[in-house]
């Protein structure tokens, strides 16, 4: 078992995030001030580039099937090539509950968000055959709008999307492009429905 920290390293004027172990940078991600439509992420000598979908976001919002994507993000590797794609979704659009696709060359995977309240927020990471691969945890606590993770995963390759993922969630739903000084906020989620909150398995970091 791989284990990470994802550490918020910069909230104003731009974000900026170090991934570590054992206390060494093993990536990076940079997203310039104003632009949350970019991500640019460094990790294992590999450079990519996540790219906010304008137009199919609009086009999505008038879609109210179970296969809609909203929040899409294209992913291109360090010679600007298409290489995946990262986006929200729903199993249903009514009673339904959201979790999230990555692809990624030929590969699929699915990431299910579940708010334990004081325990923390889970994130667990699903290859196609519904076999859990990794695991994300947010820290209740943040500072000056500053996120933290753990991040566990059984590989590097299962690492590097956990690392993208993080970022593309962190940058989507929280640390706002604002100016916070000596801050502290705590912020408990809880997720009721019982089908999403089964995909959550404590014993896979035992």
């Amino acid at each position: 078992m791989i284990t990470n920290r994802l550490i918020q390293t910069k909230a104003n004027f731009g974000k900026m995030y170090e991934l570590t172990e054992a206390n060494r940078i093993v990536g990076t991600t940079k997203i310039p001030i104003n632009l949350r439509t970019q991500i640019n992420v460094s990790i294992a000598n590999k450079n990519f580039k996540l790219q906010f979908s304008i137009i199919k976001d609009a086009l999505s919002r008038f879609n109210y099937s179970k296969n809609v994507k909203l929040l899409p993000f294209q992913i291109y590797n360090e010679n600007n090539v298409l290489i995946g794609s990262l986006c929200e979704r729903r199993t249903r659009w009514l009673f339904g509950y959201t979790f999230f696709e990555l692809n990624y060359n030929d590969e699929t995977y699915y990431f299910y968000a579940i708010g334990l309240g004081k325990k923390g927020l889970k994130i667990p990471l699903y290859d196609s055959n519904d076999i859990q691969v990794g695991l994300i945890e947010k820290d209740n606590v943040s500072y000056d709008n500053k996120s933290t993770y753990t991040i566990y995963t059984l590989n590097r390759h299962y690492q590097m999307l956990a690392f993208l993922f993080a970022v593309y969630y962190d940058n989507a739903y929280y640390s706002p492009n604002e100016v916070a000084y000596k801050s502290k906020e705590v912020n408990y989620e809880y997720t009721l429905n019982k089908e999403l909150k089964s995909k959550y398995n404590p014993k896979f970091i035992e």
